[in-house]
């Protein structure tokens, strides 16, 4: 799973991966979902393990449309 995210996705000098727009976002919350986590478990790796921006906040969080992905 880490190999999938490390080779789609770059990281910061924090370690922290980087999801600055809405779209790496939901790529990256889709591929969590696919190797099944609940929408839960991906927010929370995502809140603790990435980078983001207001505009994932803001489009994708504060509108719960991750709730609608399965």
């Amino acid at each position: 799973m880490n190999k999938i995210l490390n080779q789609q996705f770059a990281k910061n000098n924090k370690n922290l991966f980087i999801l600055h727009d809405e779209f790496s976002f939901w790529d990256f919350f889709k591929i969590l979902r696919r190797n099944n986590y609940e929408p839960e478990q991906a927010l929370n790796l995502i809140f603790s393990k990435c980078s983001l921006s207001a505009v994932v906040f803001q489009e994708c969080i504060i509108n719960n449309k991750y709730k609608k992905l399965d």
